[in-house]
């Protein structure tokens, strides 16, 4: 039996109409025949069985943040007191104890900078001087070894600081490296657009993994004899070259959208070619690839978890440590479901800002 679908009516209904409409959409979306109607009947029923069950478990049967072990193992429910048991473990890993009071700066100063860039309209080389003052002050606090702080190795920048470390400031530097490639690409000059498209398509064609193991073991190999560089740098750097390639596939993207006239008409005006990109060409251009960027921004966000194939420690990895406690070993599901609410929250975000951005409610600056 084939469903007619129809759209449900409500927003542009007349108050007095809209449980009227609702009925109407209701009888022919769902109660539309004895099967739709069965279909609809089990899945309600078995939605309502699912909402109680995690209900109970979540909530009713649950030991609060401020409960104990012993409590935990008389409960039905989910054990949320090993949160605060081990939440030091899980957001800051093995850095020290006695120093993880500077992670936990560091990230308040990540977070800050995030914000003050999705909600404050500022200029550009504002933009670029908060970045660089945040990424230095939070690797300063994270590394120490100024000011009498303790040297902490890098390797032991674990959890909540490496995964917004690495994220927040990747792409701060990813994003404007993929906008010169999209336009080196997007060019009539052959050599800028064939060196574009070489270093574009190789990147794309090698696997993460590859990228990060090429940071950790090959990036070292390439330098002067006698110099280093620490695992979160070369990481730092891998990824931004990387993603500088997603992001150059999406500005161009919005490149290949903007009709030839609004550049004719810039030059027309007697425009340079630097103000024609500045003035017509980018902003256009970045307004339509908001979606596939702000696709690409999550996914490079998540994406942040696969440094634990080469050593080092995100939220996942660092909440694998607190329930490898013998004690606390039956609560591995709440700390998997609290990460994944840390992750959904932030992915959310991202896309809400996305959404507003490419719908024009972003405030100017953004």
């Amino acid at each position: 039996m084939a469903m007619v679908s129809v759209p449900l009516p409500l927003s542009g209904a007349p108050r007095a109409h809209r449980p009227k409409a609702l009925l109407a959409w209701l009888r022919a979306n769902l109660f539309s025949g004895w099967w739709n109607s069965l279909l609809t009947i089990v899945t309600l029923i078995l939605l309502y069985r699912f909402a109680t069950a995690v209900l109970n478990w979540a909530v009713l049967d649950a030991v609060p943040l401020s409960g104990s072990r012993t409590e935990c193992l008389k409960a039905a429910g989910a054990c949320w007191a090993f949160l605060s048991e081990k939440a030091d473990l899980m957001l800051t890993g093995t850095y020290p104890a006695a120093e993880r009071w500077r992670a936990y700066l560091a990230s308040a100063l990540i977070i800050a900078t995030i914000l003050v860039f999705a909600l404050v309209p500022i200029g550009l080389y504002m933009r670029v001087g908060m970045t660089s003052l945040a990424a230095a002050a939070s690797y300063l606090l994270l590394r120490g070894g100024i000011a009498g702080l303790p040297l902490v190795e890098s390797h032991r920048w674990n959890g909540l600081p490496l995964v917004l470390f690495l994220s927040t400031f990747t792409m701060a530097v990813a994003f404007p490296l993929g906008v010169l490639l999209a336009l080196a690409r997007w060019s009539r000059h052959r050599a800028l657009n064939l060196a574009a498209v070489g270093y574009i398509e190789t990147v794309r064609a090698i696997p993460m993994v590859a990228v990060l193991f090429a940071g950790i073991f090959v990036l070292p190999l390439l330098l002067t004899r006698g110099a280093t560089i620490e695992p979160v740098i070369a990481i730092l750097i891998v990824l931004t070259l990387f993603y500088a390639a997603y992001f150059a596939e999406d500005v161009r993207g919005g490149l290949q959208a903007l009709p030839k006239g609004q550049v004719e008409a810039g030059a027309s005006l007697g425009l340079s070619g630097f103000q024609r990109i500045h003035l017509i060409v980018l902003p256009q251009a970045l307004r339509t690839a908001v979606p596939g960027l702000t696709n690409s921004i999550i996914g490079s966000f998540k994406d942040t978890s696969l440094v634990a194939i080469v050593g080092m420690h995100d939220l996942l990895s660092t909440s694998r440590m607190a329930y490898a406690d013998p004690l606390w070993q039956a609560y591995a599901l709440e700390a998997n479901v609290a990460i994944g609410l840390f992750y959904f929250l932030c992915c959310w975000m991202i896309s809400e800002r996305g959404r507003r951005l490419g719908h024009g409610t972003g405030k100017a600056g953004s």
